[in-house]
């Protein structure tokens, strides 16, 4: 093949200018022994994990993809992980993987097409029900002790160590310690002796082999320490208590694991309560910070696009982009600090002064704005259906007992109504009332959404949609006046222009959210005592974007695969922590 992609970053090409894929294959392939590895591991577990340090191209992630799908034992599982700091844009990988477009075949379309936006963080694709891509866009040195998984083998394909040493350290080497399986191969095209060392000081056998093209030689070895148990496996029948947009994304996601799932809904139909709008809007949860809220709901707003998008029509899907006005000293903090250290390019995310904003909106705005040009709103009502499409739904159908479920485990998405299981929950109910208006004239040419601590929707037909309130005080759900007139001041206060007596009311609906006092979702393990109880639930305003990667979540935890979370996000998503924190009082 004529020369190689070559990163601006490091100087250096991502494979071999002779050919990238045989390179592959002598490499990491052979290097590791695949597949003998993972058809010997089918005789004691379904399941292997690989871990890659540079995803580039993806041409190593292709490559093992279509080896397995041609040598996987019956009902086993393939994991992939790969880190990579600066991803490339699929178009860029679809040119680079030109040369391979017979041999991968389909592949390559189907990654380019489910690939992430380019924003820091765990993203999770599952491929088909026998593979799931992990990919993690991040310096590999602050993301790599965040992994939890169990890895059988070791791709070390990072660019040379001589133009990226802040790649090959020590912090590597001691978490591939800490996450090995027993006898975990590696393989790596670099002789470098601080690599060898590296490896050396934390319990891995060094070999040098015949290296490819120009290199006389390669590193290959095994981990010759005690290595990483694997995590349990909690069956295949699993009910879900709760048919909103947590419980129909929980029986979509497990069913694509191979899992089978029952959702069980006390109503007469699914997402009656606050999943059951006609519009919702979906921006990721704002914070200063790249902290556990900005790692959970950043790959989780990714994850909900990439489904959106297939979805399409069918969900009422509207890409229209969302300007966020910074109209407060706290807000211009917040925006211009998380510009910096949410680590996004600038495809996905920017700030426009009030001429740019008014520009693309269609309407005339006086203030800078936050961007995002993949944002926009969806039906939750046409989405719950969609996700629940080809799933098991038994409605009306109240639970006194989990003991009455039959299911090797159960899953509580049920909101405030999870208390009747685990008493213990801090939840809170907090009413939401949303308003439709006519549309204003000053609205016709609305593109896109606008948030200004209220927000209102792009011009659909001759209505908008505005909201929302935040009311805890109130314990029903018939829609107020009071509830619209809130609505309408805050739209106002954002476009002054407006005159009150110019907006025509159409509708509106009120329904309950559900959070804890800390504003967190609850989504983890609860018990594995008896029958095992998850959760996923508690989104607040965010179920939109939350929903689909707390799935994700629990679907590891059911499978024992690799976690689509970093550690420190997991700790705070985790029910236990009231528990922890109601123990670490009552110890005081």
């Amino acid at each position: 093949m004529k020369g190689a992609p070559r990163s601006d970053h490091f100087d250096d090409i991502y494979f071999s200018a002779t050919d990238g894929l045989a390179e592959t294959q002598h490499i990491f392939i052979e290097g590791n022994n695949l597949p003998a590895a993972w058809q010997g591991a089918g005789q004691n577990k379904k399941s292997f994990t690989i871990c890659e340090t540079g995803f580039g191209t993806g041409l190593n992630f292709l490559a093992v993809w279509k080896l397995f799908e041609e040598t996987m034992q019956a009902g086993q599982t393939l994991d992939f992980i790969s880190f990579e700091k600066y991803p490339l844009t699929p178009s860029k990988i679809k040119d680079a993987l030109a040369p391979w477009a017979a041999h991968f075949g389909s592949r390559i379309e189907i990654l380019c097409n489910d690939y992430p936006l380019r924003i820091a963080g765990f993203h999770r694709i599952k491929i088909s029900p026998h593979i799931t891509l992990t990919l993690i866009f991040d310096d590999m040195n602050d993301a790599i002790p965040q992994l939890n998984a169990v890895v059988d083998c070791w791709f070390l394909d990072g660019f040379t160590p001589a133009k990226n040493p802040d790649m090959w350290t020590d912090t590597l080497f001691q978490n591939m310690e800490r996450l090995s399986a027993s006898k975990a191969s590696f393989a790596t095209f670099t002789v470098a002796g601080s690599v060898r060392r590296g490896l050396e000081a934390t319990r891995f056998n060094v070999q040098k082999d015949k290296g490819f093209g120009h290199k006389r030689d390669m590193m290959k070895g095994h981990f010759e320490g005690q290595g990483m148990p694997q995590s349990s496996y909690y069956g295949k029948r699993i009910a879900i208590i709760g048919g909103g947009l947590a419980g129909t994304a929980c029986a979509y996601t497990l069913k694509q694991y191979g899992f089978d799932p029952v959702i069980y809904e006390r109503e007469e139909a699914l997402a009656t309560g606050a999943s059951g709008n006609s519009l919702g809007m979906f921006n990721p949860r704002f914070c200063a910070q790249r902290d556990e809220f900005s790692e959970f709901f950043v790959p989780a707003y990714d994850q909900l696009i990439r489904l959106a998008r297939k979805a399409g029509a069918a969900i009422d899907y509207n890409p229209c982009g969302a300007l966020h006005i910074i109209n407060s000293p706290e807000k211009e903090k917040r925006f211009r600090s998380l510009m910096v250290k949410w680590m996004w390019h600038n495809d996905h995310i920017s700030i426009l002064n009030a001429e740019e904003a008014s520009n693309i909106a269609g309407i005339s705005i006086n203030k800078e704005c936050l961007y995002l040009p993949d944002s926009g709103s969806l039906s939750p009502h046409k989405l719950c259906h969609y996700l629940a499409r080809d799933i098991e739904v038994r409605t009306v159908s109240p639970i006194g007992s989990l003991d009455e479920v039959e299911a090797d485990a159960v899953i509580l998405c049920n909101a405030h109504a999870a208390k009747e299981f685990i008493d213990w929950l801090p939840l809170v109910k907090v009413r939401g009332q949303i308003t439709e208006i006519e549309t204003p004239s000053m609205f016709q040419n609305l593109k896109m959404n606008i948030h200004y601590g209220g927000y209102v929707s792009a011009t659909q037909g001759s209505a908008n949609i505005i909201g929302a309130t935040f009311e805890k005080w109130i314990d029903h759900e018939k829609v107020t006046e009071k509830g619209h007139d809130e609505n309408i001041t805050n739209l106002i206060n954002a476009f002054p222009s407006l005159k009150k007596s110019s907006l025509k009311i159409k509708g509106g609906r009120a329904r309950f959210r559900t959070e804890p006092h800390d504003h967190f979702p609850l989504v983890g393990q609860v018990t594995d005592e008896g029958k095992p109880i998850f959760m996923a639930t508690a989104f607040g305003s965010h179920g939109i974007v939350g929903t689909i990667q707390s799935a994700h979540y629990v679907a590891d935890l059911l499978r024992g695969g690799p976690a689509c979370l970093p550690s420190k996000t997991i700790k705070f998503l985790a029910p236990q922590r009231f528990l922890d924190r109601m123990r670490k009082k009552q110890a005081k």
